[in-house]
């Protein structure tokens, strides 16, 4: 039993305190004042209980040669520090998730090893080379939520329009990166350049969209230009949803100048003006979800002359939101909450982010009130790339429930997630 804490679940229409009773893994009651005698109680007066949050852009870096970064379990376990229950992995590992034998090879993975719900996407085209399409159709039966080739843009038009009406065959969106990245170690002028061209891309994919009706899901939207044209295919009613990242509404290219390294991202910070507008945007419900687009590196190859692209996020994010767009009234905790939780669901087609009787009871209890700071020292992750080293926030996530076990309580990590009754009993008191 969830006690008296405010219950905020959006897709609903619930803010108010309530009780929340959890059995079998399924949430069995919502309402005030449940009486279940039997019930471990977990004290949540003061705090918010939320749908799990769902993250749908990490970069978990396994299977491959990468898992130096990150793995599975690690990333995980800061998914569920940063009170994530459902995470959705992107395909762009080394080498790339292409392949029915390859989406079953993470999943299988994520079977044994992830404490969060883990999905994955699929690549658009083999080896993400943008030359051939995958079988679409084949990845959507192994698992795969959606497709794109992270990282790098589908130069073809006829590629991806092809791509689109296969994956409107088979109702999954395409999530495509939208700017020239495979530019990168030409002339600094060119690249420069291209990095820009994430407008022009997203008005191209709007065409596409229109024509094949697939619904499109456009990753990190950085440019206000680029906020423009999704706001026009909205009004068409076209099938469009868009994300930003914590490190896109907080931090300019004046920033990055001053951070260094750990604030070298792709997209690249942009300009105050576009940082305002992404803010807009999130407030008129232009871009419906937040997501982290957390990419973990080595210490060492971040302070190298050639840096990788990459943030982390999943252990800071609700703290930036909550800190930057709930207190400054940017958002509401109910609109926060929706696009942390509801929405990225809805996005992807998946029967998560939402508190009603027989659901898995996937919940994060959040402190409004907790002020903290950030400490890469301290995180889960393998990765220390974060921006936001030092930062105070203030709201935090205490309680990480996962299909009714709690996978993370007051920041101590459960890894196998626990059902034990002793340690559950030290949960009646308010967490």
């Amino acid at each position: 039993m969830i006690k008296g804490g405010r219950v905020v679940d959006p897709r609903s229409g619930i803010d108010d305190i309530l009780d929340v009773l959890v059995e079998r893994g399924e949430i069995m009651g919502i309402a005030p004042q449940i009486n279940a005698e039997n019930a471990v109680t977990i004290d949540a007066s003061n705090k918010v209980v939320t749908p799990g949050l769902i993250d749908m852009h990490v970069h978990f870096r396994q299977p491959g040669r990468h898992e130096y970064k990150e793995t599975i379990r690690t990333g995980s376990r800061a998914a569920a520090k940063g009170g994530f229950t459902t995470v959705v992995c992107e395909p762009n590992t080394v080498p790339p998730i292409d392949s029915k034998r390859r989406i079953k090879a993470v999943l299988d993975i994520a079977k044994s090893e992830s404490i969060v719900n883990l999905y994955t996407k699929e690549c658009i085209t083999k080896g993400m080379r943008g030359k051939e399409l995958v079988n679409i159709e084949e990845g959507v039966k192994q698992g795969a939520v959606a497709i794109t080739d992270d990282g790098f843009p589908v130069r073809s038009i006829d590629l991806i329009e092809a791509a689109a009406k296969e994956a409107a065959r088979f109702g999954i969106p395409i999530c495509p990166h939208c700017e020239e990245s495979r530019l990168r170690g030409r002339k600094e002028a060119l690249v420069r350049r291209h990095y820009n061209s994430e407008a022009e891309y997203i008005k191209r994919d709007i065409h596409v969209v229109r024509d094949t009706k697939c619904s499109f899901h456009f990753p990190h939207v950085s440019l206000a230009k680029s906020i423009t044209y999704i706001a026009r295919a909205k009004q068409e009613g076209l099938p469009v949803t868009a994300e930003a990242t914590p490190h896109h509404f907080t931090l300019t290219e004046q920033d990055a100048t001053e951070i260094g390294p750990n604030a070298i991202v792709n997209p690249p910070l942009r300009t105050a003006r576009d940082v305002e507008a992404i803010k807009k945007a999130l407030h008129d419900n232009i871009i419906d979800v937040i997501a982290t687009d957390h990419a973990p590196h080595a210490y060492y190859e971040k302070m190298s002359n050639k840096p990788p692209f990459g943030i982390i996020g999943v252990e800071t994010s609700l703290g930036i939101v909550l800190t930057y767009l709930v207190q400054p009234g940017i958002l509401s905790l109910n609109s926060a909450i929706e696009k942390m939780t509801v929405n990225p669901a809805k996005s992807l087609n998946i029967k998560r982010g939402e508190l009603r009787i027989g659901m898995p009871a996937d919940i994060t209890i959040i402190d409004l009130n907790r002020e903290w700071v950030v400490d890469v020292n301290e995180f889960e992750s393998k990765g220390r790339n974060c921006p936001f080293n030092g930062w105070k926030l203030k709201g935090r996530a205490v309680m990480t429930i996962v299909g009714g076990r709690i996978v993370m309580d007051r920041g101590k990590i459960y890894d196998p997630p626990t059902e034990d009754p002793r340690l559950l009993q030290q949960l009646t008191l308010p967490i």
